[in-house]
């Protein structure tokens, strides 16, 4: 790990001086030791206010300041008057003191010595020491007289209510406020970058602070937390004002470093993803990571604390990841304590269980070197809850599952990579002719995906895998890719080249950029149809229910579907699954096979969204009342040997999200099952999956599994066999000198296995039906290959009754 940030509001210290300061920052230090081992550097972030201090900062340090002394809205008025509390009682109404006493402001002194107390805790642990503040651009933490008296015009974006949040582009009007930076006041037209940096430049100094966290989107556009935006308002884009808001983002960032050009910084980014981003707010995600601005990239949202939408959470993490700033490391954050509206997501939204650690962490890029890239640093917001208290329970319970999951993070990409067009989605925003709509689909298509148990966590840019050196494309091989169509002749050549080869890709959405690909799949283009169809599908859906299928029918809507459904099948076996609409045929899904094997299943994908006035993210369809594409999605991975599906009794259950990973030659599969009543059925191209410590009915080589909450399982160990039966697999330990692990499989009926030993192994030795002391008996006699997964061990012998592998 090169780097463990602690977030930290100032509520733990209210009341405490300069000794009990010391020790608080001390204990505080002790309950995260055993990360803070594997560390090279801790951080220290301190979440004082919304970054007023830094905005009022008059560069003198017995100036009292507000600071996050709330429960709770600490600007009220930002809300208008919620349905069902007539009183205003509720948080997001108003605010409370959080504790009786808490009615004095602080001073920038007091403010430096808490930040040099912490400083001196971490050096004294052998570790070098960081200490940064944050600037959020909304209301929600402390009262701000700059952004909602004095300065309101910079507040464009109505992220919680009008003008609630400041835009990184705004523009101030002149004041006579004698700021640090600007004694006289703010000029007329003094740009937000410039008065932001040359603020915190001034604070800095005078407090000691190292960085600065932009928060909640501040940097990246205007609406961050809202698939609206400048150019995008639910039902039409305006694209041609791209390269103008482009530019005003890209100015920021030049007037922030100007004033501020070498103090670090680090961001929180907003909650979207890429594409989203770019069609709603022209976010220049590529522009500002070549640009010289010098800052960390932006961890993964928070979705999945706030609602559980690991789609969007993980899509968004990887869109974001797959290229990165020049020498700066892939961040991960973990949301343990809400410092302000009375929550602590592992205590009560997580339920104290892992999905939200084992799956982000389960995320990596391939390079262009063909090298696999993982989180490198971690952010814990925040080790205090919304009372000031730092609970020794939530370092306890978290902690073994954060150094578990970092141990394990990938080696290797996992057997589906998102093939993401970095590159080209940039292009075709800011250039002619503009697509919001193809940018919009190409990242929803995968967060439905994922949400509908589609286990996708490795991503690669269009950029890496056309690298001439072919390094990548040898990493890649035996694995899926999951690509958006091609947006230029280029990237649709790659693909053919990749599938000739024998290699196997999904590949979705519409091909009005892929003509060749067109031709392959039998289909040509046709006038675009919208609004209600009929899907024709001769399947029986992958999911094991005695449920009926649901509707076959559904709406298609343009502007969340990249357009209207214009492809139409050409040869008798063109298109599996059309849609249809008054004697007009379009299709959903088409097959090509080369000579060599290789695959391409194509997804038309529509995506039933719409769009509601003051809903921050697209509605789905009423489940049930539309057809399901997100089994479709999974009809069509079943058809390349990796079958994943669903017991339920109801559509309206919600199905798990899943991640699958390699690391030292093993598969780690994650997940989050919303609904517990849900049974997963998973099989492979190797067979039924075993995971380690549970016990699994396999029938028609599938492994059937009811799973907690959140889970993470290793597998080694994949089965085939003619009969049905009951599998356990389990740990022995390891028992006899020389042995460094083994492992039983007991239930076999006459089974071939397929078992994928730790890299770092030796031989391995199969004991069949074996007994106490386990250091003789019979073996299995087996084969050994190297496949484009990693060296694999099948036996040559059907085998009956027990295995115990041991190496």
């Amino acid at each position: 790990m090169k780097n463990l940030t602690l977030e930290v509001s100032l509520k733990p210290f209210y009341g405490l001086n300069a000794k009990d300061t010391q020790d608080a920052c001390e204990q505080a230090l002790k309950q995260w030791s055993s990360l803070s081992k594997i560390t090279e550097q801790i951080s220290i972030l301190l979440w004082v206010a919304d970054g007023s201090e830094i905005l009022d900062y008059k560069g003198h340090l017995d100036t009292p300041m507000e600071w996050a002394r709330f429960l709770g809205n600490g600007n009220a008025h930002l809300h208008p008057k919620i349905p069902g509390d007539p009183e205003g009682k509720s948080l997001h109404a108003r605010s409370y003191l959080y504790r009786d006493d808490a009615t004095q402001l602080i001073t920038y002194r007091r403010l430096a010595e808490i930040g040099d107390c912490w400083r001196k805790a971490i050096i004294s642990t052998g570790k070098s020491a960081r200490v940064g503040l944050t600037f959020d651009p909304g209301g929600e933490f402390a009262p701000s007289s700059f952004k909602y008296e004095r300065h309101r015009e910079v507040c464009l974006a109505d992220t919680l209510g009008k003008a609630s949040f400041v835009c990184c582009y705004g523009v101030l009007n002149r004041d006579t406020y004698p700021y640090a930076g600007f004694p006289d006041g703010v000029p007329q037209d003094t740009n937000m970058g410039t008065f932001l940096g040359r603020q915190f430049a001034h604070i800095a100094k005078d407090l000691n602070f190292d960085y600065l966290w932009l928060s909640n989107g501040f940097g990246f556009g205007m609406e961050t937390w809202m698939t609206s935006g400048p150019l995008f308002d639910g039902e039409h884009f305006t694209p041609e004002q791209a390269p103008e808001t482009r530019d005003r983002i890209l100015q920021f960032w030049k007037d922030f470093r100007k004033e501020c050009p070498h103090l670090e910084l680090e961001t929180r980014g907003t909650n979207l993803s890429t594409g989203t981003d770019l069609a709603s707010d022209a976010t220049p995600l590529r522009e500002l990571y070549e640009g010289d601005f010098n800052f960390a990239p932006p961890p993964n949202s928070p979705w999945a604390a706030l609602n559980g939408d690991f789609g969007l959470e993980l899509a968004g993490y990887l869109s974001r990841v797959v290229e990165q700033p020049k020498g700066k490391p892939m961040p991960f954050r973990f949301y343990i304590h809400d410092p302000w509206w009375l929550n602590s997501p592992w205590l009560d939204r997580y339920e104290q269980q892992p999905h939200d650690i084992y799956m982000p962490l389960s995320i990596s890029r391939l390079n262009q070197a063909g090298g696999i890239e993982v989180p490198e640093t971690l952010n814990l917001l925040s080790i205090d809850d919304s009372y000031g208290h730092m609970p020794d329970s939530v370092p306890n319970g978290t902690t073994p599952h954060l150094l578990r999951a970092w141990s394990e993070r990938p080696d290797a990409a996992g057997p589906l990579v998102w093939l993401y067009p970095f590159d080209q989605l940039h292009d075709a925003m800011f250039l002619e002719p503009r697509q919001p709509e193809r940018l919009f689909h190409n990242d929803w298509f995968v967060r439905e995906a994922i949400n509908n148990g589609l286990p996708i966590n490795t991503v690669v840019s269009t950029r890496a895998f056309g690298n001439s050196d072919n390094k990548t494309k040898t990493a890649l091989a035996g694995k899926i890719l999951i690509s958006p169509s091609p947006f230029d002749n280029t990237t649709e050549q790659q693909l053919i080249d990749w599938v000739e080869s024998g290699e196997s890709a999904i590949i979705y959405g519409p091909l009005t950029q892929a003509p060749e690909l067109r031709r392959k799949l039998e289909l040509e283009s046709a006038s675009p149809l919208s609004g209600a169809m009929h899907v024709n599908a001769n399947y029986n859906l992958i999911d094991h229910t005695d449920i009926k299928a649901g509707s076959s029918e559904y709406t298609h809507c343009p502007i969340m579907s990249s357009g209207g459904l214009s492809e139409s099948p050409t040869g008798k076996n063109a298109a599996q699954v059309v849609a249809e609409q008054e004697g007009n045929t379009r299709a959903l899904v088409a097959h090509y096979v080369s000579q060599a094997d290789g695959h391409i299943w194509w997804l038309r994908a529509p995506l039933p969204l719409r769009m509601e006035k003051d809903q921050h993210l697209p509605l789905p369809d009423i489940p049930g009342t539309s057809f399901n594409f997100g089994a479709l999605n999974r009809q069509v991975l079943g058809k390349l040997g990796w079958n994943v599906a669903f017991e339920r009794q109801s559509l309206s259950q919600l199905a798990p999200a899943m991640t699958v990973h390699r690391q030292s030659n093993g598969w780690f599969f994650s997940g989050y099952t919303p609904d517990t009543t849900v049974g997963l059925k998973l099989k492979t191209p190797f067979g039924a999956p075993l995971f380690l410590g549970t016990e699994t009915w396999i029938e028609e080589n599938t492994s059937t599994y009811r799973t907690p909450r959140g889970w993470r399982y290793e597998c080694r160990v994949f089965v085939e066999q003619p009969e049905s039966s009951l599998l356990s697999y389990k740990e022995e330990l390891p028992g006899q000198f020389g042995v460094t692990r083994r492992m039983w499989v007991h239930g076999l009926k006459e089974a071939t296995l397929r078992f994928f030993p730790p890299t770092d192994s030796g031989e391995v030795t199969i004991w069949l039906n074996a007994e106490w002391p386990y250091v003789f008996g019979n073996t299995a006699s087996y084969k050994e290959t190297q496949t484009p997964h990693g060296r694999m061990i099948e036996t040559t012998t059907p085998i009956q009754g027990t295995v115990l592998f041991s190496w």
